[in-house]
């Protein structure tokens, strides 16, 4: 019998210890629960004052003043690409406006000499274009009317 009561002491001891460590778990996970909670609350409260900052920057920042600056460095870009690019682009269009071809190509030579080509010759406009002696020789344009 002597065994029998030192075993159910031992089961006795072993439920007992075995209460104790789901107790200090529990505890524990309580702790580390409002420990967790309490540096959330920190950061929240750190995190909901550098916004609160931000927006009272923003608010007493002016709109119009960084709509003024981005529309004057806009202006500055097209001013400076116009000085840079203006050279090139009365150089081109001087070449294309000087660059006529003064000859007819055979299609138009074939539309002329079959007649397909209609002149206005109204009284009230004179014509655009106008052939002088053969289809072959150069064309006369009235630009002036």
């Amino acid at each position: 019998m002597a065994l029998i009561e030192q075993l159910l002491v031992a089961e006795k001891q072993a439920d007992e210890i075995v209460a104790n460590a789901k107790k200090n778990r529990l505890t524990k996970l309580k702790q580390a629960r409002e420990k967790a909670d309490e540096e959330l609350k920190d950061f929240r409260e750190k995190e909901e004052a550098k916004f609160q900052k931000d927006c009272a920057v923003k608010a007493k920042a002016d709109p119009n003043e960084s709509l003024k600056a981005t529309t004057l460095q806009e202006i500055e870009k097209v001013i400076n690409d116009y000085a840079t690019n203006k050279g090139r682009c009365v150089e081109f269009v001087v070449g294309k406006v000087l660059d006529v071809a003064t000859s007819l190509t055979s299609t138009q030579k074939q539309a002329l000499q079959t007649g397909t080509v209609e002149t206005n010759t109204s009284s009230t406009q004179k014509p655009a274009l106008q052939t002088i002696g053969s289809t072959e020789e150069k064309l006369d344009f009235d630009l002036y009317g």
